[in-house]
């Protein structure tokens, strides 16, 4: 009891395709994102390109701001001079601590040296 040629119809049934958007509406739906995308890239590259060529504006001070400007620099000075002493007393203190510490460690090894010299006389 055959039903015609088995393998033909099996062929067939597999050789189906599947299509789940057509053609046009998928492309429809890709074309959007693309294009906003597209134009995003072009917005910032065109921004950055501007941002770089863009010449920097600088502002003369006024008369009027002369006064406060020296006083800033002054207070500037003040606190550089005031760094450059605390960076300077630092590495002084530095070189202290390192001093003493070297001091520490032949006071211990002299401290070990006799408690060794006391153990080997008294038994």
């Amino acid at each position: 009891m055959s039903i015609g040629s088995g393998r033909s119809a099996s062929r067939r049934l597999t050789h189906v395709t599947l299509e789940l958007l057509p053609r046009r509406a998928a492309v429809r739906r890709l074309a959007w994102p693309a294009l906003v995308i597209t134009a995003l890239v072009a917005g910032a590259a065109i921004g950055y390109v501007g941002r770089s060529q863009a010449p920097a504006i600088v502002h003369a001070p006024s008369v009027d701001m002369l006064p406060e400007l020296r006083r800033s620099r002054e207070q500037l000075d003040q606190a550089t001079s005031a760094l450059r002493l605390a960076d300077a007393r630092s590495q002084e203190l530095e070189r202290q601590v390192d001093g003493l510490n070297q001091r520490l460690r032949e006071s211990n090894e002299e401290l070990t040296f006799f408690r060794k010299a006391r153990e080997g006389r008294h038994p």
